[in-house]
């Protein structure tokens, strides 16, 4: 009788043996391979993975800045007189203030600074008077920025600044209310300065006819 029959022989006669043995091997080899990693568990936790994971994690995370209010500033020109070493006309930029432009003019000490807002912004085509200590501001032809954002035109008007007027600039105009000035600040705030006063007919809530009312209030 050969090796093989014998084998045979024996596992009918310990079937129950057999099996049992069978089960336990079976249960012990699924064991083993539950506890193995698999290699894209192992490529996981490698600690350059882990790295780039988190290196991508916070690039995605960064905010993106899509405003439109972030455009580049234009170059304009404005022109300055008064209680300054150089009066003259200045190249300078959209969002250029008053104080950068006097810092280029050279305040005098006899000037009166009180009545200047030096934090606002400057217009292309503005003209910007100092006045002398005790001196109210003078208006000439030209337009004069003052501080609360409007300016006087040549015809004796009072036109008011799109660019730098403030909420109650806006209010103060007939046919604006609270809504509508505040519609025409967030404009401004969302797409950048105004071109032109025409712009203002894409406002919300500033029809054909509310234009016509009001443009002759503005400048740019």
């Amino acid at each position: 009788m050969t090796f093989f029959s014998q084998l045979q022989s024996w596992c009918m006669k310990n079937r129950l043996l057999v099996i049992i043995c069978c089960l336990l091997a079976i249960t012990f080899v699924t064991i083993i391979l539950r506890q193995m990693p698999s290699d894209s568990e192992s490529l996981q936790s490698s600690p350059l993975i882990q790295e780039n994971n988190k290196n991508q994690s916070l690039t995605n995370t960064k905010p993106t800045n899509t405003s439109s209010t972030n455009q580049p500033p234009t170059a304009i020109v404005v022109d300055i007189k008064g209680a300054v070493k150089h009066p003259n006309t200045y190249q300078m930029l959209s969002d250029d203030r008053i104080k950068q432009l006097l810092d280029k003019a050279e305040v005098l000490p006899t000037a009166d600074l009180s009545q200047i807002n030096l934090a606002e912004k400057l217009s292309d085509q503005k003209m910007i008077y100092i006045p002398q200590k005790g001196e109210q501001p003078k208006t000439t032809s030209a337009s004069m920025v003052t501080s609360t954002g409007s300016s006087s035109s040549s015809n004796g008007g009072i036109t008011t600044n799109l660019n730098t007027a403030q909420l109650n600039d806006l209010t103060n105009i007939p046919g604006i209310g609270p809504a509508k000035a505040q519609a025409i600040i967030a404009y401004r705030e969302e797409k950048g300065r105004f071109q032109s006063v025409e712009e203002l007919k894409q406002v919300k809530g500033i029809g054909e006819k509310t234009f016509e009312n009001i443009s002759s209030y503005f400048s740019v």
